[in-house]
């Protein structure tokens, strides 16, 4: 055998053995299922990291993504591959504080070097590429050169440190531009968590947990302020209705646990029995999902606390991620956890070895919730009373969810609610056409993450129940979607519905007529459609397509835009 297969023989017995010794690898519920270390650089040269920050994506098919931040840039895993792979890089400045959040299709990346600035990352087109779309440095009258951490909360975005100081509040609407709304500056802030518009602020420099009032977001008002001896406040997370805060400290005197506050009777708080784990570590970041926490503990890797009575919190899991490395005493190993993909996996990032997927006995998976009723295919009649039932995702007392109903068609793209109940009850539904197809489906959400049901249905909305349809090949009936997203680089979506069978063609033209690409040619039955066009081919440049069915044509632009 020579050398460089002896070599190759080596690595990959290696690789195995590492990988064995993980999947086995469980303690106390928690268990190791995949990992991946895909250095792209040397160290950072303070501390020695190699990574940063994790967080998630979650696509509307369910796939799932794991973000992790890395020295020189942004690693995007593909979780459902086996094993899991790497799928894109996006590079950033050099950094060893790199944190991420996800809004909608888009990822936001910040680090404390002010030549990165915030990264605005498009994700809809995973696994096959991702792409940066922007890198900002100025939203109006502030700097978001760099900023500490980033948190994203009902389509606002908080950049927090840096050059923030406090926390400085824009508005996602449009979420490639985001829009300067106001400001919360009682202190430096390390971080903030945001739920039901109240913030809490962890103040790093000795001041503790400051709670405030977002509702309005251009004037933040403080409910609170938990202050307490030697502390180091780093993040928090509130459990379930609020009463409970936790939070940790990763400097300062006081003791390097897991500190549970009462708030109910703001401005006034009590500490009740913090949980330490590993009383000769440091505690880093801590998020939750149902009654189980997540903890980052640096040198100690990570650990699972049970919350059902967070009076007395139980330690329901732990797994040491931390293999030596780095060139601090005590900031090296777990850095961040991401506990919400629907799957029941979640992840953790440490700053020498890399990205973990884990499973743990206490989280369960959510169900892509079936569709119910209306049955696919029946008929909606104009000013009935209407009730769509769906099958429950997951036990709302342990994963806390909630549902939207979105319906799609002729003149109509619309959200009904947000509630946790599995049946939604419409007295009429306007704006809709006579005759005309239209598509529902649920999409099952928590605070971070959105997937959409299993099924899509359609229907067929009448006036009446006496109406005929009559001509069903008109134009009018024919209907031609606008394709999503638009503009589009390099794949885009294009739905369109058939009243009739027949043979259908679908051809992509440029500006002089000429044809770029032909999509369909053949036979179809009646219904909804979508096909995906590939520009990678073609240069940026305004397209139109075209749908033919028997003497009736539909066309509409698109906007290819590399």
């Amino acid at each position: 055998m020579t050398g460089t297969l002896l070599l190759r023989r080596l690595s990959f017995l290696l690789v195995v053995s590492v990988v064995a010794s993980l999947t086995t690898k469980a303690q106390n519920g928690v268990t190791v299922i995949d990992s991946l270390n895909p250095r792209h650089s040397v160290p950072g040269p303070s501390y020695g990291f190699y990574y940063a920050s994790c967080w998630g994506y979650v696509a509307p098919d369910g796939h799932e993504y794991a973000l992790l931040g890395c020295y020189q840039g942004t690693s995007i895993v593909d979780l459902d591959a086996t094993p899991i792979r790497e799928v894109a890089f996006i590079p950033g400045s050099n950094s060893e504080w790199k944190e991420l959040k996800v809004w909608g299709h888009y990822a936001y990346a910040v680090s404390e070097n002010p030549s990165m600035g915030l990264q605005i990352i498009d994700l809809q087109y995973l696994p096959d590429s991702a792409r940066l779309v922007r890198s900002v440095f100025t939203i109006g009258p502030r700097n978001v050169g760099n900023s500490h951490t980033i948190t994203v909360a009902d389509g606002y975005l908080y950049l927090n440190g840096g050059s923030s100081t406090g926390t400085t509040i824009y508005s996602l609407a449009d979420p490639i531009n985001p829009a300067y709304v106001g400001q919360y500056q009682p202190s430096y802030l390390h971080d903030t968590y945001v739920r039901n518009d109240t913030l809490y602020g962890a103040a790093i420099n000795g001041q503790g947990l400051y709670i405030a009032s977002v509702a309005n977001k251009a004037a933040p008002v403080q409910l609170g302020l938990i202050s307490y001896t030697g502390s180091g406040t780093h993040n928090a997370w509130a459990a379930i209705g609020g009463r409970y805060v936790f939070t940790t400290d990763e400097i300062g005197s006081t003791a390097k646990s897991l500190k549970v506050w009462d708030v109910q009777n703001l401005p006034t708080f009590s500490q009740q029995t913090p949980f330490q784990p590993s009383p000769t570590t440091i505690i880093h970041n801590v998020h939750g999902r149902g009654h189980y926490v997540y903890i980052a503990h640096y040198k100690a890797g990570v650990f699972v606390g049970d919350v059902h009575t967070p009076t007395s919190i139980v330690n329901a899991g732990t797994y040491n991620t931390y293999r030596g490395g780095g060139t601090s005493a005590s900031y090296a190993g777990c850095w961040g956890v991401f506990p919400y993909f629907p799957s029941g996996r979640w992840i953790a990032s440490d700053t020498q070895t890399g990205l973990y997927v884990m499973r743990f006995n206490g989280l369960l998976a959510r169900t892509r919730s079936p569709l119910l009723s209306p049955a696919n295919g029946d008929t909606i009649v104009q000013g009935s009373t209407r009730t769509f039932r769906w099958r429950q995702a997951a036990n709302q007392a342990e994963d806390p969810h909630y549902y939207q109903v979105h319906i799609i068609g002729p003149g109509v793209d619309t959200l009904l609610t947000r509630q946790r109940d599995t049946s939604l009850t419409v007295p009429a539904l306007s704006g809709f056409q006579n005759n005309q197809t239209y598509r529902w489906h649920v999409w099952i959400r928590d605070e971070f993450t959105s997937v959409s049901s299993q099924d899509t249905f359609r229907f067929v909305y009448r006036t009446s129940s006496t109406d005929v349809t009559g001509d069903q090949a008109s134009p009018r009936s024919l209907y031609l979607a606008q394709n999503y997203p638009n503009p589009f680089n390099p794949a885009t979506i294009i739905r369109y519905n058939l009243p009739i069978s027949g043979h259908v063609t679908l051809k992509v033209v440029n500006l002089l007529g000429e044809e770029v690409a032909l999509l369909i040619d053949d036979v179809r039955i009646a219904g909804w459609f979508e096909t995906r066009f590939d520009g990678t081919a073609i240069p940026s440049g305004i397209y139109m397509y075209r749908l033919s069915v028997g003497s009736f044509t539909e066309t509409r632009k698109m906007i290819l835009l590399k």
